[in-house]
């Protein structure tokens, strides 16, 4: 029995997406510390988590909103847009 999901939970989004987002919160990407209580709440392990923060991977809407969901953030469309245009 195949799991439903909803659609596009799969789709990737632009790599710089996490960078650009934990720049918003902390005003340097690299002042973010994560504990393992972090990798929990957001379902991300470590090594995905170097990778996704270094751009090497994108990543996917539902990791997106669970990060979102795990900092605290409101996850909208347009909060979703300012991110991604944060470093034209």
């Amino acid at each position: 029995m195949k799991q439903q999901t909803e659609p596009n939970s799969d789709a990737l989004v632009s790599r710089e997406c996490v960078r650009n987002l934990l720049t918003s919160l902390h005003g340097n990407y690299e002042y973010f510390k994560p504990t393992n209580r972090f990798y929990s709440s957001c379902g991300i392990n470590c090594r995905r988590w170097a990778k996704l923060v270094r751009g090497e991977l994108s990543i996917t809407v539902d990791e997106l909103k669970r990060l979102c969901h795990a900092m605290n953030v409101t996850f909208t469309a347009e909060t979703f847009a300012r991110q991604l245009k944060l470093f034209e």
